[in-house]
């Protein structure tokens, strides 16, 4: 029976399982660490480690890795990983002197993105976008039944659409990206920054401390009616209701899956960005078209790792 490792590589936590390929099932026990040093040398160290711990009997004949970044083609090397702040790194380099040849590296979005489609309900439909807003914000899209990568490995770099021309700095390097905005990674610095500055809010007493303060007491405070949160949540939904419906006018899919843990963690973000997103996407557009949550959770990732793996052995 063929096994492989699945990983996600997130910017707070990675994942990893042994799995079989060919029926998306878990075999053993799920393994997660956070991450807690950047640096390409320490992330790679600790991927090897969750692969170990998640196949000690060294059972896989393949490892494939979802990795929150901007990869060049199918070479292994990341352009661009904001969360990361890498430049120009050959991950899968580091990766494969740790753990052998057979690895290969996807980004995390198109893994989570074919591990739904595989195994959590949406392989039915032919035209699927899957947007997920965490740490970070990205898109996997499936077109006429079939993952699209693009012409260079980059299609689905939604975090990264301009909303606000000359904006707010992004990981990325650029200003004005939609993640600059509504991930939650930048929700969170936008918060603290403001409130350091003079801004008050409950949702500063709800976390404790000023700099504890994260998107899901943001989202309480807002829901209490607080008018700090009230304001920055109008702001946030706004560019994140708006940049959804421009994506389902433009491409026209049968299905919108979202998931992420800003995505389900804020109830009150999440229904202000629906009401946004109905009223302005393309009616017709709108004809036979779902707005679902993912199914699989923070599992999709590791399953279309793994299952993308499957093609190596």
């Amino acid at each position: 029976m063929v096994r492989t490792v699945g990983v996600d590589l997130g910017g707070t936590n990675v994942r990893a399982a042994l799995v079989d390929p060919a029926t998306g099932s878990i075999v053993g026990s799920e393994v997660k660490r956070p991450v807690t040093d950047k640096q390409p040398e320490a992330v790679a160290d600790l991927v090897a480690e969750v692969v170990r711990a998640a196949d000690p009997k060294g059972e896989r004949s393949a490892v494939g890795v979802g990795f929150a970044a901007m990869l060049r083609g199918f070479t292994g090397v990341v352009v661009n990983s904001p969360n990361f702040g890498w430049r120009e790194v050959d991950f899968r380099g580091l990766l494969r002197a740790r753990l052998g040849e057979q690895v290969e590296l996807y980004n995390d979005l198109k893994a989570i993105a074919y591990g739904e489609v595989r195994w959590g309900g949406s392989g039915e439909a032919r035209h699927v976008c899957f947007v997920f807003v965490g740490t970070g914000v990205g898109a996997g899209l499936v077109v006429d039944g079939r993952l699209d990568f693009g012409a260079s490995h980059l299609a689905g770099e939604y975090g990264h659409v301009k909303v606000v021309p000359g904006g707010r700095l992004c990981g990325c390097g650029q200003r004005g990206c939609l993640e600059a905005y509504t991930s939650g990674r930048n929700i969170q610095l936008r918060a603290v920054e403001e409130l350091r500055a003079g801004a008050t809010s409950r949702a500063v007493e709800l976390a404790g401390a000023v700099d504890k303060v994260h998107a899901g007491h943001l989202d309480q405070a807002a829901r209490e009616g607080d008018a700090y949160a009230t304001r920055l949540w109008d702001e946030v939904s706004g560019h994140l209701g708006v940049a959804l419906a421009n994506l389902v006018t433009t491409l026209n899919p049968s299905r919108l899956v979202m998931g992420g843990g800003v995505w389900h963690g804020c109830p009150e973000l999440r229904r202000r960005t629906i009401d946004v997103f109905h009223a302005q996407a393309n009616r017709p557009s709108l004809e036979g078209f779902t707005l679902v949550d993912s199914q699989l959770g923070d599992i999709a990732g590791v399953l279309g790792a793994a299952t993308l793996a499957g093609s190596l052995s």
